[in-house]
């Protein structure tokens, strides 16, 4: 199974990185999407450092959390097809969500506390917590978060990850790293269509 996450990390990343240069070079829909499949084809064939691209990522990232695996296929979403699956709401709560967890768990782990919070993966508690914090989104309307904490919670007890932490399916270092750039991203882009809304009213 970790082979095959790590593949499917590794498809995930090219694919997102594929759409992310597509939208800089073209506006159409079948002009990203075949750019995208030429960065895959790229990725295989291309010699890099004794391998080709797909294999240096696969080997070099590994597996990527369940969370990053969902945002990531909502980003590819947007930008090959017009349209996502996660609401601006829901991402900028998970952001948000991430970047708390994130400042949380990795000093910890870097040894820069007397508490390591990761060892608390290995059993149900973090679980239980993820659970109870789905349950809190739900009743405040907040369905899709409650969702994927539950797919999160899932795939954890499911095992389908090489680790057996909770935490690892959570959050990895690179999305926690990221997180504050997407959302800073995401807040102006809230910020500026609502000056546009308010220039049309006028």
């Amino acid at each position: 199974m970790s082979s095959l996450m790590m593949n499917i990390s590794t498809g995930f990343i090219l694919l997102a990185l594929g759409a992310w240069f597509s939208t800089l070079i073209t506006r159409q829909y079948i002009g990203r999407r075949l750019f995208v499949t030429a960065v895959l084809i790229v990725s295989l064939i291309v010699p890099v450092v004794d391998g080709n691209l797909w294999l240096w990522i696969n080997g070099a990232v590994g597996e990527l959390s369940i969370m990053s695996m969902i945002l990531l296929a909502g980003f590819i979403l947007r930008s090959l097809a017009g349209r996502g699956f996660l609401l601006p709401s829901t991402r900028r709560h998970l952001y948000f969500f991430i970047l708390l967890t994130g400042a949380l768990l990795f000093p910890a782990t870097l040894g820069l506390t007397q508490f390591d919070p990761y060892v608390l993966g290995y059993g149900f508690e973090i679980s239980l917590l993820l659970l109870s914090f789905s349950i809190l989104y739900w009743i405040f309307k907040q369905r899709q978060l409650a969702m994927i904490l539950w797919v999160v919670v899932a795939a954890g007890e499911a095992g389908i990850l090489f680790s057996q932490n909770t935490w690892d399916y959570l959050i990895d270092p690179l999305l926690w790293l990221v997180s504050p750039f997407l959302l800073l991203a995401l807040l102006l882009d809230k910020r500026k269509a609502n000056s546009s809304s308010r220039v049309e009213n006028l």
